[in-house]
């Protein structure tokens, strides 16, 4: 459901005497604390004090990023370790995978 047919649902949910909290409204719309303090806010619901704390919400925690073929050792950037075993990447797929030969699949040319 989106924003707007969210909120006339909550206003009509309201007025009908269900017991409203940031919990219930949370579950019954399918959206985070956050967004339900913000918007039991919007429509005018007084929520008690218990209720601020989903008022600020954290900041964002940094992910790692992937690594892709470009880089890995830098000692030898074209040799990954992959399990137990060696490869030589020829390249990446879209999904940041290294793909290549293996140590074992190389010979020696002439």
């Amino acid at each position: 459901m989106r924003k707007p047919a969210r909120l006339d649902s909550a206003r009509q949910w309201v007025r009908s005497g269900a017991r409203v909290t940031v919990r219930a409204y949370a579950k019954r719309y399918g959206v985070d604390h956050y967004t339900a303090h913000d918007e039991l806010t919007a429509i005018g619901f007084p929520l008690p004090a218990s209720a601020e704390k989903w008022a600020q919400r954290p900041p964002p925690v940094p992910r790692k990023r992937r690594r892709c073929a470009d880089e890995f050792d830098d000692a030898d950037p074209d040799w990954v370790w992959v399990g137990d075993r060696r490869m030589f990447v020829v390249g990446c797929t879209p999904g940041g995978a290294p793909f290549g030969c293996y140590e074992e699949e190389f010979t020696d040319f002439p």
